[in-house]
């Protein structure tokens, strides 16, 4: 009877752990609710509509959905993130609008991937795993962030912008790559970035926009 009861109270312990930020493991935001400041998500988050993460650490990756629009700031995710065609990512922009930036920093620990996104705007941001972006319909922005991990980004259907110039009023400032980055098939303006390795283009225009440092090779330009 007294085991039983210590595996009880073990079980109410771990459920209370679990839920005492409000969300458990497989969560959908928003259709489960918005994470508050301060919560964290364990066992995976996904995006299926407009979800807000505003001061939020979520465990065991992000996916966002085909619909979902993901504007993330002051925040950490941890597990990778993968957008699914016709998803949104905003790291430190404003998902509703034009994707001016919110000014903050938020972090992913893990491979950003995506494919056949709606549209993608960094700012800001720590990615520890590198990224790879294949198809975006609007006009992707990427904008003082750090890289670690090879980066690719494909298939472009307008110009982007990756470092240099202004965007929506505001300085687009260079980013910084630890490994090989990859353009196919895209037009891009890049000023400012730093990069630890190649710059490596196939079918691409890389219009400079300001120097950028290429430790390795650079068949860009």
């Amino acid at each position: 009877m007294r085991e039983t009861y210590s595996v009880m109270v073990l079980i109410a312990a771990a459920i209370a752990l679990s839920t005492s930020n409000g969300f458990a493991a497989g969560s959908a935001c928003p259709s489960g609710g918005t994470p508050a400041p301060g919560s964290h998500v364990h066992g995976g988050l996904e995006v299926n509509g407009v979800c807000i993460l505003n001061g939020v650490i979520v465990g065991g990756g992000v996916e966002i959905a085909n619909g979902g629009h993901l504007q993330l700031q002051s925040s950490t995710l941890n597990g990778g993130l993968v957008v699914d065609p016709g998803g949104e990512l905003d790291i430190n922009a404003v998902t509703s609008g034009n994707g001016t930036p919110t000014l903050t920093s938020s972090t992913v620990n893990g491979r950003t991937t995506g494919n056949n996104l709606d549209d993608v705007d960094i700012w800001t941001a720590k990615l520890n795993g590198g990224i790879a972006l294949n198809g975006a319909s609007h006009f992707p922005t990427i904008c003082g962030s750090d890289f670690k991990g090879a980066s690719s980004f494909s298939n472009f259907s307008n110009p982007a912008q990756i470092g240099g110039g202004f965007v929506s009023g505001f300085p687009c400032g260079g980013n910084t790559f630890h490994g090989t980055v990859i353009l196919t098939n895209l037009t891009t303006f890049m000023g400012g970035n730093t990069i630890d390795g190649n710059l490596l283009c196939s079918n691409s225009s890389v219009i400079v926009t300001a120097p950028n440092k290429i430790t390795g090779t650079n068949t860009c330009y």
